[in-house]
């Protein structure tokens, strides 16, 4: 057969096309030659389709029907192949899913949940019944559709970023069973390995952030390290780029703050991670309109899902809304209707990078926008209390603490941890006063997860890119 495609890429999430089109690393591929084309379930994706009419970028649409059986199977995998125990992303949503399943009186969620973990704990007395249900794991990830569009382009590479999604584990199943097709796993977020379970398929090779994430490749999934790629991010590069720019004065300008006035940078998470941060938020709001802190400003972001379509929190936000004030703005994501969670406009990262270089320091509940921070250099706290209220562990953001990937952070002394106000208050007049505080731990967090913050990961990514293909 004719070869096609040198290299598809799979996007089937917002942040996936963050990573690949915001400096271009597809149209550098194009550049030196290559045939590239994009499989994801989100065709209409305007970011998509300007890209692709730009550059000639074919797009195949992949969108396989989802199931009750297929839902309800990605329930129970983490039961099937995971110490769940041990994994605290995947025991806090066991314990949620029970006990909202109580809250509820939904009987028959709870009665498969218990099920579920009876076979949980079976199969970790009988570990070899695991190689049966992987047997049939691998088997049901069969698609002809996958298998199709595989033969249609014929690619040389096959590129996953986000491998514990169903359709894109069918297509790297179809990719592995092809003759012609390598294929490379290339992470769109640092808690992919630790939090998310599994990849019910694996690549012949890999493209990771750091030294952090090539040891969890290694430790989780025995990969040799000749077939792992140090590379660092390719949309971090952007904020190398605006090092030194004061073009964020101009921004928070426009949001109606004095831009000779120094300000706080807080990223939100998702209420299900931190269900009272808000409240914390209000509590420093307040605190900067009182002078508490003397002159000093603050920039809030909420997260993405908050604001999607299908999931908007109409009650925070309108909580957001009422802070604005002289003092306070709100630094909107700019969201794009997508099927690819989470998708924005390509502005708002470079908007995202300005904010950050002009920010005293950096505030979110564990979020990767402590990384995005260290590459500015900047402190960061993470207020991980519930405010006044005690809150059930599986609910609390105090579990953040314990997730593989904070942990790590936090061992690093990347991130400054508070438990209560007084501290939260104490840290943040500390880093006021001294911004370079703790610096060459930050620093040295950096380059454990990132590598060099030299402005040149996509180029890496492009090298390794090569490397594989030839």
């Amino acid at each position: 057969m004719n070869r096609k495609i040198d290299i598809a890429y799979i996007i089937s999430h917002g942040f996936a096309a963050r990573m690949l089109l915001q400096t271009d690393l597809l149209g550098r591929l194009l550049k030196k030659g290559y045939k590239v084309a994009v499989i994801t379930p989100g065709k209409n994706d305007q970011n998509l389709l300007d890209y692709a009419d730009k550059n000639h970028i074919d797009i195949i649409e992949y969108n396989p029907q989802s199931s009750l059986w297929t839902g309800e199977y990605m329930r129970l995998r983490k039961y099937l192949f995971e110490d769940i125990r041990n994994n605290t992303a995947l025991w806090d949503k066991h314990l949620r899913d029970l006990n909202t399943a109580k809250e509820r009186s939904a009987y028959v969620t709870i009665f498969k949940i218990r099920v579920y973990y009876l076979i949980h704990l079976f199969l970790r007395a009988v570990p070899f019944l695991r190689k049966l249900f992987a047997g049939f794991e691998r088997r049901s990830l069969k698609d002809p559709v996958a298998d199709k569009i595989l033969q249609d382009l014929n690619p040389r590479l096959l590129i996953a970023t986000y491998p514990v999604n169903l359709p894109e584990s069918r297509l790297l199943y179809a990719g592995n069973k092809a003759a012609n097709t390598n294929t490379i796993i290339h992470l769109l977020s640092w808690d992919n390995i630790t939090c998310k379970g599994y990849f019910p398929q694996l690549a012949d090779h890999y493209i990771s952030w750091g030294d952090i994430m090539k040891q969890e490749f290694i430790e989780y999934y025995n990969i040799p390290g000749n077939k792992i790629f140090n590379t660092g991010v390719p949309h971090f590069d952007l904020h190398k780029q605006v090092q030194g720019s004061l073009e964020y004065k101009s921004l928070i300008q426009q949001k109606g703050l004095d831009p000779e006035i120094p300000y706080i940078f807080f990223a939100l998470g998702s209420p299900y991670f931190a269900p009272k941060e808000i409240d914390i938020v209000e509590w420093l709001a307040k605190k900067i309109d009182q002078k508490d802190f003397g002159e000093l400003q603050m920039i809030l972001r909420p997260h993405p899902q908050n604001l999607s379509s299908n999931a908007a929190d109409t009650i925070l936000v309108n909580r957001l809304k009422a802070l604005e004030s002289k003092n306070v703005a709100i630094d909107w994501p700019k969201m794009l209707e997508s099927k690819l969670n989470w998708s924005m406009q390509l502005s708002d990262m470079f908007e995202f990078a300005h904010l950050l270089e002009g920010c005293k320091l950096s505030i979110n509940s564990g979020s990767t926008v402590s990384i995005d921070s260290l590459l500015h250099d900047k402190p960061v706290i993470q207020p991980l209390f519930d405010a006044d209220e005690t809150l059930p562990w599986w609910k609390s953001v105090k579990r953040v603490l314990d997730y593989v990937h904070c942990k790590k952070m936090i061992d690093l002394k990347a991130v400054t941890v508070d438990n209560n106000y007084k501290e939260f208050e104490f840290e943040i007049n500390r880093f006021l006063r001294d911004s370079n505080y703790q610096l060459e731990f930050r620093q040295n967090a950096r380059y454990q997860q990132v590598g060099l913050n030299d402005g040149k990961a996509t180029e890496r990514v492009v090298a390794a890119i090569e490397s594989c293909l030839q």
